[in-house]
């Protein structure tokens, strides 16, 4: 799965993207197995050619094959780390009643947090990011689909970021952002820090605004014909032929 390409279309309960791991080959498969156990044995600096092909039991030459470089191989750990997350959170919604949606995407923010310390490779990434211009913009690329699925869990998706008003669409920012800043907290108070406050806090806010939030995806998903045939008639008139 590529950030870039993923839509998140689809209803919940649906996963909109496949696997990233199934998707490569075997080899490609051990090298990205290698490099995540290094990255969470050791950290990003772990995160070599040389270590990799070490670990995986191949030369460099295989992980540029079928990762590109560097940046490619991380960027496709980034994928599988976040299509991990994205599953757990769509077990916790799929059979959900639509009345506790906000209590089961709190749950599934709570199982990231709770997994700091087997996601803590994707926090060990983000301030190499920042440096590295090819990285930041393959990570970057993750956020606005990742903000998406936070929408559809909570089916406030409405017709898509096409249109969608600036509430909804920082909600799915906000949401994402929640989750990664108490993951660092997490990480580091480690056995001092207590979730169950900020989290009750979170759903709190959430489910006395979903009424307006519904009213809101529903507005926006009624106005979708109308903006779309706008556009069309606006294309027309603007094309020379």
């Amino acid at each position: 799965m590529s950030a870039d390409d993923a839509s998140g279309s689809g209803e919940r309960g649906t996963y909109p993207v496949t696997d990233p791991v199934a998707e490569l080959p075997p080899t490609a498969q051990r090298i990205l197995a290698a490099a995540r156990k290094l990255l969470a044995e050791r950290g990003y600096p772990a995160i070599t050619l040389e270590n990799v092909a070490a670990e995986a039991g191949v030369n460099k030459a295989s992980i540029r094959y079928n990762f590109g470089n560097k940046a490619g191989l991380v960027a496709s750990l980034v994928d599988s780390m976040l299509h991990e997350e994205f599953a757990n959170g769509v077990a916790a919604v799929s059979t959900t009643p639509h009345e506790d949606l906000v209590h089961a995407l709190v749950e599934s923010k709570r199982h990231v947090i709770c997994a700091t310390q087997n996601f803590r490779g994707f926090f060990d990434i983000l301030p190499h990011a920042v440096r590295d211009e090819d990285l930041r913009r393959r990570m970057a690329a993750s956020y606005p689909w990742w903000a998406e699925q936070n929408l559809r869990m909570l089916e406030l998706e409405g017709s898509g970021p096409e249109g969608r008003s600036a509430v909804l669409q920082g909600l799915g920012r906000l949401i994402s952002a929640l989750t990664d800043g108490l993951s660092v907290q997490a990480g580091l108070e480690s056995d001092d820090f207590d979730m169950d406050a900020p989290l009750a806090a979170a759903q709190f806010l959430l489910e006395c605004a979903m009424p307006e939030l519904e009213r809101m995806a529903a507005e926006d998903a009624a106005e979708a014909p109308a903006r779309a045939a706008e556009a069309a008639a606006t294309s027309m008139s603007a094309d020379p032929a």
